[in-house]
């Protein structure tokens, strides 16, 4: 029940705020802001894969892949510039580290 009270509250939430305050009435600092937002959310999402919530994890096979996943997405990312590429890249590592370890 509380799953399904959240979802519609999340939901609810969002289709007010693209129907009442579109993109292009929203002032000129927030919207300078919006292409920043998507990036900065998959950095939050890949901290906490890597932090984790207690804390550093041990050392393992797949800690390497994730890392190694990683530095490649990053290094791709910073070459091409283009949001697709980082992440084939990043699957493509991830896939021959497994497979190799």
């Amino acid at each position: 029940m509380t799953l399904l009270v959240s979802a519609v509250a999340t939901y609810g939430l969002r289709v007010v705020l693209i129907t009442l305050v579109p993109a292009h009435r929203l002032p000129a600092v927030l919207r300078r802001g919006l292409p920043h937002l998507a990036p900065a959310a998959l950095a939050g999402l890949v901290a906490v894969a890597l932090v984790g919530h207690v804390g550093p994890a041990a050392p393992g096979p797949d800690r390497l892949a994730f890392l190694a996943a990683l530095a490649a997405a990053g290094v791709v990312a910073w070459r091409s510039r283009n949001p697709a590429l980082p992440v084939l890249a990043a699957v493509a590592v991830a896939i021959v580290v497994e497979v190799l370890s």
